[in-house]
């Protein structure tokens, strides 16, 4: 074998090591979660915060369809569906240590796992996730949009 051969070989080896690394590394992370209230209060205070000219110290994702979250989606929050997050990723602010809280539609939904997880890959620091889901949100009478009957 040549040289270039065997170093040629031993990169490909270090990309999969390396691939296989990441993959399971972010498989084992344990996000922080957050409940129907504390998420509640957090956007009513981030509400006043931005109409008094403050800057906005957090986002809430819908990880859903643009489909689902027209129907319905918790009041500020953005759509950057887990299936399109790479083509979306240019809507979160660059500063990887804004906190980032992503929910779906209930506890059985994946995409606000999988939405965390790419997320983490691309180096945000600071993602919590909404396991509740907007199923819960609504069925506690929450702050929703678009608002029906107006």
């Amino acid at each position: 074998m040549t040289v270039m051969r065997k170093v040629t070989a031993h990169f490909y080896i270090l990309i999969v090591f390396v691939c296989v690394s990441v993959t399971s590394s972010l498989a084992g992370l344990d996000f922080k979660t957050i409940d129907t209230d504390k998420l509640h209060s957090m956007v009513v205070n981030n509400a006043y915060e931005i109409e008094a000219g403050r800057a906005k110290q957090f986002m809430v994702i819908d990880a859903r369809t643009k489909k689902e979250y027209d129907e319905a989606h918790i009041f500020s929050s953005i759509n950057i569906p887990e299936a399109d997050f790479e083509r979306s990723i240019n809507l979160i602010p660059h500063n990887k240590e804004i906190l980032l809280i992503v929910y779906s539609n209930d506890t059985k939904s994946k995409a606000s796992r999988k939405w965390a997880e790419k997320a983490a890959a691309a180096g945000y620091l600071n993602i919590v996730i909404y396991k509740e889901g907007l199923q819960i949100w609504k069925k506690n009478k929450m702050p929703i949009a678009p608002l029906s009957g107006i």
